[in-house]
């Protein structure tokens, strides 16, 4: 009896369906082939076209053609009679456009310094807070040093009349200048003190001792008026 070997393929046997899975395994490959496939030819098709408009690009452009144009040589000739033309009208003559330049740009530079000094000034001045603050503050000063004057006036004619004689300011004592400060005619001129607005910063404020100052100052010479004319003085101012 002989014994069947185990790789001996049997041609009597039934054939045996395929299993399910070795079909699976089958179609899954096959799809794979089919996506790869189309993948391929999608890939081959943008190649191409890439090929097609490199080749459409090459078509276009042209080697560049070496040729000397002769409209050089017009422009050349042109720019060298006209050099010869000035050069021989100009030489040794004025250079007026050169001149006239010169002079417009001295007058630009003129007008240029005026401007800029112009808005410096203006700069410094302010806005009209600031410029009221800066008049303000030069007007304060004006009562301040026109009474101290009319005072020191005041007290040379009370020396006078002590000593009966135009004495000088720097020959009258400390003592007496005190005592003279005293005197009911130098004190009347305390009435026209004015403080200074130091701080103040609100523009009515300061609209409103500006007005203040102009009234002390038209108040101090009715008053320094009057005294000349009392007392027979003339207007030393």
């Amino acid at each position: 009896m002989n014994q069947e070997q185990p790789n001996e393929v049997n041609i009597h046997a039934e054939p045996v369906a395929p299993s399910v899975e070795f079909v699976t395994h089958a179609e899954s490959r096959q799809g794979r082939k089919t996506a790869e496939h189309a993948e391929w030819m999608r890939d081959m098709e943008e190649r191409k076209a890439r090929s097609a408009e490199f080749e459409a690009n090459c078509q276009k452009v042209k080697a560049k053609e070496i040729k000397v144009e002769l409209s050089v040589f017009d422009e050349v000739l042109n720019a060298v009679d006209a050099a010869a033309e000035d050069f021989d009208q100009s030489n040794d003559k004025p250079n007026q456009p050169l001149i006239d330049a010169k002079i417009e740009a001295d007058r630009f530079r003129r007008e240029l310094a005026e401007a800029e000094a112009r808005l410096a000034e203006l700069e410094e001045k302010g806005d009209s807070v600031q410029r009221l603050k800066n008049a303000l503050t030069v007007a304060e000063a004006q009562p301040l040093e026109l009474r101290s004057t009319a005072e020191s006036e005041e007290i040379l004619n009370l020396a006078a009349d002590h000593y009966g004689w135009a004495i000088p300011w720097n020959r009258i004592g400390d003592e007496m200048k005190r005592d003279f400060r005293n005197h009911a005619s130098v004190i009347a001129f305390r009435e026209f003190f004015v403080t200074t607005s130091q701080g103040v910063t609100d523009p009515t404020d300061l609209r409103q001792r500006l007005e203040l100052v102009g009234e002390k100052l038209v108040s101090l010479r009715e008053h320094l008026a009057k005294d000349q004319e009392q007392n027979g003085r003339g207007n030393t101012r």
